[in-house]
């Protein structure tokens, strides 16, 4: 296996810069930036891994919504669009662990991976390979492991989330992510319980049996140190981008002239809709969902008598042997009043029950004796 030298900078500009060898338990320090040329003369300085701080980055989970995504081109920003802040267009994602069409990933600004590996070019050193630097230490399935770095920890947890935290703040971090059993190199933080305590080990030497197993690298498209498709001159991909946009032009331009002339005969069609729901209901304003509104408000409309009588018709050839002997309407109170007899008592009940849906109808009998006769009063609902 190819040796590489690992570089961990601090996030901040004056912070401590760790390095180490692969394969070497050694780790030294640098003060700062400043002092990172001091390594353009290592015998390793072509090939650098740079272990970039988990407090820069972005962890996240995704379901792949189709079988045919390739993961590393996969939408990631506007998938986790909900759960970020800000604009999410400039985040650089990769893929660190895959099964299936479970996807773990991680992002960073786009711009601050440029001028990490910038400054590294200026001092004189090729990065290979970037990572996050606390994803890549060693944690028990389900559990989360812990080391200390000068005045904070590194964090990692399963399956594949990591951060770096102040140690005032662990206790809290700690009781929000649930139950797991949880690894710790050296003294534990105070506040926190934990199940495995081992001796305390420079993150840059816990993380070396996970880097070897490691296949994922956050240099590729743009950032690819081969440099595959980055040598085209510009205005040759100036010429590339206009003869694509020929020829999906070309492709799809009758379609998007079909489709418009589609468009503008369904807007023509729904105003027609709009015209005849305003002239039968000219009091209601919805210009939205008409079918349903129409349907509405045609419920509301009360029968004439003439539909009344219509489905008093219906009710009476549902109910063979009864006799229909007054029909009267008092159109001042929209009532009825209906005589009837039967030689059937239950015919009657039963007439009453045929007109349920339509009327609201009480019944009064008269004779109690074959043929029976009763009284029928009520409204249209």
């Amino acid at each position: 296996m190819k040796k590489i030298l690992f570089i961990r900078p601090d996030s901040r500009e004056d912070g401590t810069l760790a390095w180490c060898e692969s394969g070497s338990q050694q780790v030294n320090s640098l003060p700062g930036m400043a002092a990172l040329d001091t390594l353009a003369d290592h015998p390793l300085a072509s090939h650098v891994c740079l272990l970039l701080p988990v407090g820069e980055m972005i962890f996240r989970h995704f379901s792949l919504p189709t079988k045919g995504l390739s993961p590393q081109t996969s939408p990631f920003s506007w998938m986790a669009e909900e759960t970020l802040i800000g604009d999410v267009d400039d985040l650089h994602w990769t893929v660190l662990c895959k099964k299936g069409r479970e996807v773990d990933a991680v992002a960073i600004d786009a711009q601050r991976l440029r001028d990490w590996i910038a400054r590294f070019q200026q001092a004189g050193l090729k990065v290979v390979q970037a990572l996050p630097d606390a994803w890549l230490l060693p944690v028990a399935e389900g559990g989360s492991t812990l080391v200390s770095l000068d005045e904070s920890y590194w964090l990692r947890f399963s399956p594949a989330s990591a951060c770096e935290v102040d140690a005032s703040l662990l206790p809290l971090l700690m009781q929000k992510t649930g139950a797991g059993e949880v690894r710790c190199y050296g003294e534990a933080p105070y506040g926190v319980t934990v199940d495995e305590s081992l001796p305390w080990q420079h993150p840059l030497q816990l993380i070396q049996p996970q880097w070897q197993a490691c296949r994922a690298n956050m240099l590729h498209g743009e950032f690819n140190p081969s440099g595959t498709g980055g040598g085209m001159p510009k205005g040759l991909k100036g010429l590339m981008v206009a003869l694509a946009l020929l020829s999906v032009g070309l492709l799809l331009g009758p379609r998007l002239a079909m489709a418009l002339m589609l468009v503008q005969q369904e807007n023509q069609l729904q105003q027609e809709i709009v015209t005849v729901y305003q002239y039968h209901f000219p009091s209601l304003r919805q210009q939205s969902n008409i079918k349903y509104h129409f349907g509405q408000n045609l419920k509301k409309v009360t029968k004439g008598v003439f539909l009344q009588m219509d489905d008093l018709n219906k009710a009476k050839q549902a109910v063979p042997g009864i006799e229909v002997n007054l029909l009267d309407y008092d159109s001042t109170q929209k009532s009825w009043t209906i005589g009837v007899s039967s030689e059937n008592s239950a015919s009657l009940q039963n007439f009453i029950e045929q007109t349920r849906a339509d009327f609201d109808f009480s019944l009064q009998p008269v004779s109690t004796v074959a043929p029976f006769t009763a009284m029928i009063t009520g409204k249209h609902k």
